[in-house]
């Protein structure tokens, strides 16, 4: 269901029948009950009464992708999207910013008067935010563009996950002049995502470096010679798998996260030395790992609401 042409939305502060209402944010996604999203909104606008008055942040949880558009359609001017509508949410929109189609999924949708219902992400601006704060903590004294240039094309980020958390990192690492490597469960998705990078690569480097998966092997007790080596040679590892699923009060671990936490348990200062930057925040599976820097996903979700609250109430708003 498209939605061209828009009415314009009025924001606070100008004449119109919005204006005596909130102007209304949300996030969809199932389930989201766990979201720390509202809160962050209200942390972030806790000294602008006058933004809180006008604008509200709500969970929009519906079963399908489907109800979920109908409802912010309806009722919202912009909504976050989180797992499973990203990818969903970028085939929906009418029209696309450079993050989205860098990322082919978005986590973000806002209705704009001229181009219809419009999608970003938010989270390839928050993972290229922090690999550039990681290049500026790595460097070792080298001066000048071209030295700089040079030294953050030797950085190595190893992504696990090609979901649409792990397309936004890889897109964000191509994007920062990084060497970038791909592990997912199974190699194929992988590789279609960094076919589409190749479109898309600002330093010339050849986009994603290794795509590393074992589509026939099943890994739950081992794990893969090529993701050991990558792991090994890597500067950043940026983990965006899922947390263990706690339906019936049981752990339920994916393929994926066996392969790796086996690997942990083997190797347990294999991460020392290295940045970890983990999408998860409510069940982080590499908080407590040692090494040289744990960035967490709220501080990834910081990040890419700042750039949400830019991008929808402009930037004389944040």
């Amino acid at each position: 269901m498209k939605a061209k042409n828009l009415a314009e939305p009025e924001w606070p502060g100008t004449s119109g029948s919005r204006n005596d209402r909130p102007m209304r944010l949300g996030l969809i996604g199932c389930p989201i009950s766990h979201s720390k999203s509202p809160a962050l909104f209200l942390e972030h606008y806790a000294s602008r009464p006058d933004i809180l008055e006008h604008w509200s942040y709500d969970l929009i949880e519906r079963d399908t992708f489907d109800e979920a558009w109908a409802a912010f359609l309806q009722d919202y001017i912009a909504v976050n999207v989180t797992a499973p509508f990203k990818e969903n949410a970028f085939r929906t929109a009418d029209s696309h910013d450079y993050s989205a189609l860098r990322c082919q999924a978005s986590n973000l949708l806002v209705k704009t008067p001229s181009e219809g219902v419009k999608a970003y992400n938010t989270d390839f601006e928050a993972v290229l935010d922090i690999l550039r704060q990681e290049h500026t903590a790595f460097q070792t004294g080298a001066t000048g563009k071209t030295a700089k240039d040079h030294e953050i094309r030797k950085m190595k980020v190893l992504v696990i996950g090609a979901g649409g958390a792990g397309k936004a990192a890889a897109a964000a690492a191509v994007e920062a002049g990084m060497q970038t490597s791909i592990w997912n469960r199974t190699s194929s998705r992988a590789i279609e995502f960094a076919d589409h990078l190749h479109q898309y690569d600002p330093h010339g480097l050849g986009s994603v470096t290794r795509i590393i998966g074992t589509p026939s092997v099943p890994f739950e007790n081992s794990c893969p010679a090529e993701l050991l080596t990558a792991v090994r040679q890597s500067d950043i590892i940026v983990y965006t798998l899922p947390g263990p699923s706690t339906s019936d009060h049981t752990f339920h671990r994916t393929k994926a996260e066996c392969s790796f936490l086996t690997l942990l348990d083997t190797e347990p200062d294999i991460l020392s030395g290295k940045t970890v930057i983990e999408a998860n925040y409510k069940d982080p599976v590499l908080a407590d790992i040692p090494c040289r820097r744990y960035i967490s996903g709220l501080t990834w979700l910081r990040l890419q609401a700042i750039a949400t609250y830019r991008i929808v109430l402009g930037p004389s708003l944040l």
